[in-house]
């Protein structure tokens, strides 16, 4: 796998990954991927207002960790900026993914 950091970079899912580990590996990489950055972003800063309280003379509000927005099902398609670390993880799960 040679990689140039700084390049844009293209990962197909191939096979599910079998150990936890790599899952959250992938899961941590097709993240990064710049369709997804942005929903997360708008589903962040666009919750609804129905979940705020007042408790205690303060404002609280109770939001659920949500689930990732990358699903690793084969065929899937992210593009993401090659830095080193992201090289660095592609190399841990090479045999669940194809990069070009």
């Amino acid at each position: 796998m040679d990689i140039t950091p700084g390049s844009d970079i293209k990962i197909e899912i191939t096979a599910a990954p079998r150990r936890e580990a790599a899952r959250k590996t992938l899961t941590r990489i097709c993240s990064k991927d710049a369709a997804i950055v942005k929903a997360h972003r708008y589903r962040k800063n666009h919750r609804p207002s129905w979940q705020d309280w007042i408790r205690g003379g303060k404002y609280w509000h109770h939001q659920m960790k949500s689930r990732s927005m990358a699903t690793l099902e084969p065929g899937k398609t992210y593009q993401v900026k090659a830095t080193v670390d992201v090289i660095r993880d592609l190399k841990s799960v090479a045999e669940c993914v194809k990069v070009s």
